[in-house]
């Protein structure tokens, strides 16, 4: 926990029903507040009240080597970025992207790999300057164990989710299935034990597949020799096994089958790349809440607890997706720490999708604002502040949005508008200008400001007392420092009820930026003192913890337009 700091800040909370800046009248001290399913409650009126807030952190953020943040498909190997595509990325402030590596696209029959596609996007972001995270997944049907033939689409599960496209039982897909030969020992000589000067048994056509991608595109790997325009000394470390392996439409395997992929991948990777690092696939934990605990109940009996535990039981990183919720990325971030925890594991967190799309812009579905799991453009703005201040005071490292363009979601059909930028023309899927959203502005403050920030203090209020009841904190707070000294506070409603809040300054003048088109304000305090206006949430189109059914009061999935506020240094 960070220690008590001489600093304090001064917090006036009116509660009230008016617009941005409007007076309000006062009650009587002592009103309290109604319940949530009273009259009152749906009209609020306006409270004052006085609390001295001292900077320390609720339960401590965790301690990072700074957080870095990509994008989803800058680019990828069946629509390789131009040029435009990649400034805008890079323009935005991304350092990563992150895309599927299809095992299915690039071994097209048995033993017979066609790796140009996935070589020339992959060389193009490595010497655009992203790092760039492979996902290994999509079994190659002649080697599947049953299903169709279809291949799943990576991002936006959300969606498919709650539009029920397939409904009852999931269909079965032949790249979900574990492969053939995923139990067949990893090396020729019968033992899955790595060693100098072993070679991978060809009958593991998972470790065969995984070992070549690794060696092609590892830093000095074959693509670095045989790839015309290669980057000098670039390459992949970060290998993601598998997407979603949580989700039956993903995976149609056990958890015990998916500790023997992750097994099977983690030694041959490090066979081909020493300093490979692996990611587990990414959670997206709605479907089955407890698959990680599963996973490691399996891996804790692994038949070589000495092998197991030399590589860090088989992963290095634990990313986990989030999406339409914001308060939702702090949740799974911390129960996937406390079931880490649990077995006495401690691993680098990231959070590789994370969005809100939207449904007032094309291709969003504009006839039906209640649309689940949608937002307007402007709440896709303030998803994207409040996501990313969760992930960085839960601890993450990378955090990716999903995605830059709208590209295709979920189907030319779906009307999915999760981009930052609608998609150009031409494109495979919903033409249109290439024009940036309101959450492109969102998203470069967060990169300009709040990259490598150190989380200094964390408050959640409810009537002018500390609450950090999940159902019940109205006003959500957030204090950053930036390496350069100066520090960022975020402030937003978690519910209806809009704000007013007084802020004791920290230096003598400061910067509010409109998180819906980067516009900076200068602020200068009174008397030491900065007041400022906060909206009430207006986004209940997803089901939250405390508000199953998306009633319009009490917990919203995105709290109102978030207060960006930058002083100093």
């Amino acid at each position: 926990m960070w220690a008590r700091r001489g600093l304090r800040i001064l917090i006036l909370l009116l509660l009230g029903g008016g617009a941005w800046g409007e007076a309000t009248s006062t009650l009587p001290s002592g009103w309290a507040a109604p319940s949530p399913s009273g009259d009152r409650w749906r009209s609020p009126q306006t409270l004052s009240f006085r609390v001295y807030l001292p900077l320390i952190a609720r339960q401590g953020p965790e301690a990072s080597p700074g957080v870095e943040f990509g994008l989803v498909f800058i680019t990828s190997a069946e629509w390789p970025a131009d040029a435009a595509r990649f400034d805008r990325a890079r323009q935005l402030g991304a350092r990563w992207d992150r895309w599927p590596l299809y095992w299915s696209e690039v071994e097209t029959s048995p033993d017979d790999y066609q790796w140009a596609s996935v070589d020339t996007a992959l060389r193009d972001a490595l010497a655009q300057g992203f790092e760039v995270s492979l996902i290994l997944l999509g079994t190659p049907g002649f080697y599947a164990t049953g299903g169709l033939p279809l291949r799943p689409p990576v991002g936006g599960s959300i969606l498919r989710r709650s539009e029920a496209r397939t409904p009852g039982a999931p269909i079965a897909i032949a790249a979900a299935s574990p492969p053939a030969g995923l139990y067949a020992p990893i090396f020729t000589d019968g033992t899955d034990r790595p060693g100098p000067g072993k070679t991978i048994n060809p009958e593991n056509r998972w470790a065969a597949f995984v070992y070549r991608a690794v060696a092609r595109y590892r830093p000095g790997g074959a693509a670095s020799r045989e790839v015309p325009g290669w980057p000098a000394g670039r390459g992949v470390r970060d290998w993601e096994i598998w997407n979603e392996p949580d989700l039956s439409f993903f995976w149609s395997g056990s958890a015990a089958d998916y500790a023997r992929l992750l097994r099977v991948a983690a030694i041959a990777a490090r066979q081909a790349d020493p300093q490979a690092r692996i990611l587990f696939g990414g959670l997206a934990i709605f479907e089955k809440p407890d698959w990680l605990r599963e996973v490691l109940t399996v891996l804790r009996n692994d038949p070589d607890p000495q092998l197991r535990d030399a590589f860090g039981w088989y992963f290095d990183i634990l990313p986990v997706h989030s999406y339409s919720y914001a308060w939702q990325t702090f949740r799974y971030l911390n129960q996937v720490k406390g079931t880490l925890g649990a077995f006495g594991l401690i691993k680098e967190l990231w959070v590789n999708e994370s969005g809100l799309p939207v449904w007032d812009d094309y291709p969003g579905p504009t006839w039906d604002p209640n649309s689940g799991y949608r937002g307007t453009k402007e709440e896709a703005a303030a998803y994207v502040v409040q996501s990313a201040a969760y992930a960085i005071w839960s601890g993450a490292r990378v955090i990716f949005h999903f995605m830059l363009h709208d590209d295709c979601g979920n189907g030319p059909e779906a009307h999915d508008a999760f981009g930052l930028y609608r998609n150009p023309t031409p494109a495979p899927c919903y033409p249109s200008d290439a024009g940036a959203r309101p959450a492109a502005a969102a998203y470069r403050l967060v990169t300009t400001h709040l990259r490598d920030a150190k989380p200094l203090w964390r408050w959640r209020s409810t009537n002018g007392q500390t609450d950090w009841g999940a159902c019940t904190g109205q006003v959500e707070w957030f204090a950053f420092q930036r390496p350069d000294g100066a520090r960022v506070l975020l402030a937003w409603t978690r519910m209806e009820t809009p704000a007013t809040i007084t802020v004791t300054a920290t230096a003598p003048r400061g910067v509010v930026y409109d998180v819906r088109t980067g516009a900076a304000t200068p602020a200068t305090p009174v008397d030491g003192v900065y007041t400022f206006s906060l909206p009430g949430a207006t986004n209940y189109n997803t089901p939250t913890w405390c508000n199953p059914d998306r009633r319009k009061q009490g917990e919203a999935a995105v709290g109102g337009l978030p207060l960006f506020l930058v002083e100093g240094p």
